[in-house]
This record gives structure tokens, sequence and C-alpha cells, in this order.
């Protein structure tokens, strides 16, 4: 089995670069209070309706002519020259030099590939801070074990970024997105976290603090903070839950594998009805135990009767694969600067 699932991340060499802005540290313009309501009244206009000030708007423009037709000239004149970018599996932020090696493999791998901005982009007040929700399409090749044909299988997955702007570039970018998504498109053996939730009984909250609620794994604390929850989508769901049962049920199958949670607030933008929170840091995760680098954003979405849509971004690759297997994965774009051992695999039994 460890090998098919070997075998299958081979042809996921591309998938590792598919990092359209996705960084660095947890605030540039300050830390979120982590115990500031995200439920105040706000208008019920639809997010995009809210115009985004003048620099944003402009980065935008941007970025949509960048993802209907990507180069890596027009990638690259998205950043400051001393732009940086942190990704989902990166130890640290990456400058310029990494971030155009990376889009130039992308780019060569996946012709066709494509970024759409969704809509409900929103910013701060003075547009430095900005949420985009995209959705990322393209084929990858795909090599056949015995024919050694090639056949390209498509990609769709959804994508988060939180970006610091200096005037209408990046000057910090972070990309949240479920890795796992895009992977099991190609590597059907991948485990499935979510599946078979059982509901999980209502319990009281230990804390009212949403940070401490991350942190402590305390589920019922964080169901309880979405004021009239109407539904959470996140990765690995096929369908939105609508109830507090299911979503504490989601919880406590991440936390099963996302432990010693140590995150802190990052950047909190609050613009029309939606809210977006970040949350990066470390944690202890996966089969192995392993201590990385992680971050978790929420967006809540409130409509006219008050109802909210929570909506997740986070990881699970991670949570669901070995060290091994990923770096096998990563090294096929990334290549390591000496030899590597492949992955041994397991002993009869197990």
């Amino acid at each position: 089995m460890r090998r098919r699932l070997t075998t299958s991340l081979l042809v996921l060499a591309t998938a590792a670069a598919l990092v359209p802005l996705g960084s660095g540290t947890a605030s540039a313009t300050g830390p979120a209070d982590p115990c500031a309501s995200y439920s105040t009244p706000a208008p019920a206009a639809r997010a995009e309706r809210v115009p985004l000030p003048p620099d944003a708007a402009a980065f935008m423009a941007d970025y949509q002519a960048w993802g209907n037709q990507p180069t890596v000239e027009a990638y690259m004149q998205l950043f400051t020259p001393d732009g940086t970018l942190m990704d989902t599996g990166l130890a640290a932020p990456i400058g310029t030099a990494a971030i155009c090696a990376q889009m130039k493999s992308l780019l060569k791998e996946v012709p066709d590939y494509k970024f759409e901005p969704l809509p409900g982009t929103v910013s701060s007040k003075d547009g430095r801070v900005v949420y985009v929700k995209a959705r990322n399409t393209g084929t990858v090749a795909v090599r056949n074990q015995s024919g050694g044909t090639e056949t390209r299988t498509p990609f769709n997955y959804i994508t988060t970024h939180r970006l610091v702007l200096d005037g209408n570039n990046v000057a910090q970018g972070r990309r949240f997105w479920d890795q796992t998504e895009l992977f099991r498109t190609m590597a059907p053996t991948l485990p499935k976290l979510f599946a078979g939730l059982t509901p999980v009984p209502p319990a009281q909250p230990r804390t009212d603090d949403r940070l401490t609620a991350w942190n402590t794994r305390d589920s019922a604390a964080l169901v309880a903070g979405v004021d009239e929850l109407a539904k959470l989508t996140g990765p690995g769901l096929d369908a939105p839950l609508v109830n507090r049962q299911d979503a504490r049920a989601y919880l406590e199958r991440f936390f099963t594998q996302a432990h010693a949670l140590n995150l802190t607030p990052g950047h909190t933008v609050r613009r029309g009805n939606v809210t977006y929170r970040e949350w990066v840091g470390r944690a202890v995760v996966g089969p192995e135990n392993r201590d990385i680098t992680y971050g978790i954003t929420e967006r809540f979405t409130r409509d006219a009767a008050g109802a909210v849509e929570w909506d997740l971004a986070f990881e699970t690759l991670d949570l669901v694969a070995t060290e091994c297997e990923i770096r096998e994965l990563r090294a096929l774009l990334f290549p390591p600067s000496g030899p590597t051992q492949p992955c041994t695999p397991p002993a009869a039994g197990q």
C-alpha cells in the first residue's frame, strides 16, 4: 500500500509548484485582538458590493489579468522586489528568487494553468491587507506505469490567500489550502481524514476566547462562538455541515491528527458582512507526530437574518501522509542538494 501511494505521488511533481500568491509572519499591521468578536453586527450587503480601496482594487485587477493568462513575468510584477511568500508545506517564507523558480516550473509543467479569484474579496479599510479566495485549474501529466505513456489529469481546487500590500504590490503573502484536495485527484489512496463522521453531542465550552479554543482543541467553544450557525464548509467535506453536532465531529476528527497547536492571531479583516481571521504558528501533526509550521483561516459571512456561514481553510496532507512520502513528492519539483533514500516499505503485517 505504501508503495502504491508513493508511486501515485510521483505523478504529482507539478502539484507542489502550485503556489500562486499564497506570508511570512503573523502580522504586518499588528495582531488582531484574539478576544474581539467577529459577530459584531455588520451591513447585510454582499461583500463583493463593498468597493475595495484603490490600491487593493488595482492589485486585484492585475491579479485577475495574470490568472487569465499566466506568465512568469506578470506574476513577479505582482510582488515588491523584496516580497515574500509563505505556503502550505514550507518551513519558512521564501523570497522572489524561489518564488520565480517555482512559477517557472508550474507554467512549464501545467501550460493550461488558470487562476480565478472568486467573488467576495475583502480588504482592510486602508487596502493594505487583502483576503482572496480563488479556484485553481489545469492538468498535470500522469505516466502510465505499464506502458510508459502519458495522459493529462485535470485538477480543480480552492485556495485562500492573505496578502499584505505595499501600494498595489505584495510585500507578504500567505496561502492556506488543502494539498490533499489536489493530490487525491491523482493519488486516490490518500487517506480520507473526515470519512465516516459521527455527530458529537453538545458540551460546555472551556473558554470564551477563540485563540485559546484553537490551541486547547476546544471544539465546543469553537462551535459556540459561531452565532446562529447556518453551515460549515472546509477541507475534506463533500457538502456543508448544518448543525453544531456535525461541526463538532468535524473539528474533533481534525484534532485527532493536529496536536500541540501553538497558534497566534494574524490579520483580522472585516468588510461588509464578511470577516476573515487568521491563526498562524506551529502544530504537531500526522502519523509521525511531526512539529511543523501551520496555519488556519476562518471566514464568517453573515446573512440578513443573522445566520453565519463558516468557512475554514487549512492543510491536511501533513495530517495523513508521512514526511518521507511528502518529501518524495516535493523532491520531484524541488530536488534536494544531496542524495536521498527512498521511503522504506512497511514491514509485513503493518
